[in-house]
């Protein structure tokens, strides 16, 4: 039988590496995002699939679908704050400052929610977007996603499902007309 010396041990173990730790700015928006403001009072569809990597603390909740694409799996109801809203109002006609923070606040749809008339069910993830200028960003952008109470970050960085919806808008930006729009 072959031993491995202490030193290569722990050589191999050490070089395993821990994961790296949440950003702490992402934390500190999920607990100042409300004193933001909301961009508007009015609870909304998303527009296209958001979906955060299901929580390992439990399972994924489940969810009613009401996209026409059979390829996704339902949008959810929600508000979006902007921690500059001057900024965010005027995105169609100027990229976004460092700095800027978008929070979508996310709920599963109640049964029964319709359109036109939106029931929030169960709370799902926060949805986060801040523009930090980083080299290793989309576009100067990171994306995140929380769980719903805002204390876990399970996803961040440059996220793939979110970088392919928002790649083709103006500044990573779906923009306050084409929020209204997707009631």
């Amino acid at each position: 039988m072959r031993t491995v010396s202490a030193s290569a041990m722990l050589l191999l173990l050490g070089s395993c590496g821990t994961p790296a730790a949440p950003d702490p700015r992402l934390l500190q928006v999920a607990k100042d995002y409300v004193a933001y403001g909301r961009v508007t009072d009015h609870l909304r569809w998303a527009p296209t699939l958001c979906s955060a990597p299901p929580p390992t603390w439990s399972p994924a909740p489940p969810r009613m679908s009401v996209s026409r694409d059979a390829g996704t799996h339902g949008r959810k109801l929600y508000h979006l704050y902007a921690k500059d809203f001057d900024a965010y109002r005027m995105s169609e006609l100027r990229p976004q400052p460092a700095g800027q923070v978008l929070v979508k606040e996310a709920w599963i749809p109640a049964a029964g929610s319709t359109s036109k008339n939106p029931m929030a069910g169960e709370r799902g993830p926060l949805f986060l977007m801040m523009k930090t200028g980083e080299s290793d960003s989309d576009a100067g952008w990171i994306y995140a996603t929380l769980t719903p109470d805002g204390n876990t970050v399970t996803a961040a960085g440059k996220i793939a499902s979110c970088m392919e919806c928002h790649e083709s808008k103006q500044d990573r930006l779906f923009g306050v007309k084409s929020c209204a729009s997707a009631e």
